[in-house]
Order: C-alpha cells, then structure tokens, then sequence
C-alpha cells in the first residue's frame, strides 16, 4: 500500500513513460523506410491533419524523431512527475492535451496560411512534427500556480527567454510551437491561480457560516441572574 499510493499518484506520468519506451523499443526494431513510414503516418503535420488524421495526436506524443535521446526523455518525464504530483492527475492531464493540441492546432494554422499566402514552402505540410515538447512546455509554464509569488516572476522570464532563443537561432515552426504551448501553460497556470483562489475563499465562507452562533459572554451571565 505504501509504495502503490504514490505510484496511482504519478498514474498519467508512469503510462507516458512505458508507452514512450514501448514506442522507441518497436520503432528502433524498423528499418529506416519503415520507421520514416511510421513517423509520417504519426506526423502532426498539416496534410495529415487536414485529411481528418485525429489518430495523429495521441500517436506523436510517444514518439521522436531520429535515435531517442534518453536524457531528454528522462528530464521530461521528471517534469512531469512534479507537477502531476503537485497538482493532481485531472489537471496535469487537462495541461498536457491542451497544451499539446492547442499548440498544434496554432502551428496548423499558421502553416496553412503561410503556405497558401505563398510565405512559406509547400513542403512543410509534409514535415515530420512528432514528440511530447509542445505538451512538456505547456505543463511547465503551468507550473507558476504552485510557485512562491517571487518565483513567479523568474520562472515565466527564464522559460520565455529559453524559447525566444530558441526560436531565434533555428526559427522552425516547431520552435514557435513551443512559443505556443508555453503561452498556453501561462494562461492555464494564472486560470488555476484563479481558481484556487475563488475555491479557498468559498470554503472558508462555507466554514464560517457553519460554525454554531456563539453568545455574547456579558448577555449569558445577565440572563443566567435574572432566571434566579
């Protein structure tokens, strides 16, 4: 019982990881056409998803493309577990598919007005766009609910500045995707401040207004000598 409470605590963050590993194991046993195949068929990209291919956004958060960089994998799995753990299995869910099809679904659109404006090559609408980055930094800009008001600060600098850099040196639409789902993960976090707050203030008042009416001291001792 002891080891299993925490387990069902991280029950969103454990399935992630087994399906990811399960994931890389199967496709690192294809040959390169095959893996490539499998990789275009999970692709998030536009010409998958203008043909109705909603399978792709579950199947490309379990995989990477190119050999799987078990170090980044293990960093977002840590990431994970804190913040299921600090804020429940519901919410980190909710942050990690919003995150996740929010971003994509801004990426999307902005591709196919690019590409039909003519501003970016057609050929991006067939580009490999797999892996769990878009819901990883959803979930850590949500993390500023659970932060100390003066940590608040930096988190939401360091992580904006992380991504702009990024975005910079390669300006891929990947990289304005992460832009993306991390101002979806800001937006959620401040929502949940919110939130919380409104839920703490309602208890209380729900608490107050259940506590037994308490008798003034100097009235109870008058009407205790006016009954003798």
């Amino acid at each position: 019982m002891r080891v299993s409470a925490p387990l069902f605590r991280l029950r969103v963050t454990i399935t992630y990881l087994a399906l990811a590993i399960a994931s890389s194991i199967f496709l690192s046993q294809l040959r390169p056409h095959a893996q490539w195949h499998v990789l275009r068929e999970a692709s998030t990209n536009l010409h998958n998803l203008s043909d109705g291919h909603i399978a792709t956004l579950v199947a490309s958060v379990f995989l990477t493309d190119g050999e799987v960089n078990w170090l980044w994998l293990a960093s977002v799995v840590a990431l994970f577990a804190v913040a299921e753990w600090v804020s429940g299995s519901r919410r980190f869910l909710w942050t990690f598919l919003l995150g996740h099809i929010g971003a994509t679904a801004l990426v999307a659109i902005g591709l196919f007005v690019g590409i039909h404006a003519n501003w970016l090559a057609d050929s991006l609408a067939m580009a490999i766009d797999v892996g769990v980055s878009y819901a990883a930094a959803a979930v850590a800009g949500s993390l500023i609910r659970y932060l100390y008001r003066s940590w608040r600060i930096v988190w939401a600098v360091g992580w904006t500045a992380l991504v702009a850099v990024a975005a910079i040196s390669d300006p891929t639409f990947t990289a304005f995707g992460h832009i993306a789902a991390l101002a979806i993960g800001f937006t959620l976090g401040a929502y949940y401040i919110r939130a919380d707050s409104i839920a703490k203030d309602a208890n209380t008042f729900d608490a107050a207004s259940t506590e037994p009416p308490q008798q003034d001291t100097a009235m109870t001792t008058l009407m205790t000598h006016e009954h003798r």
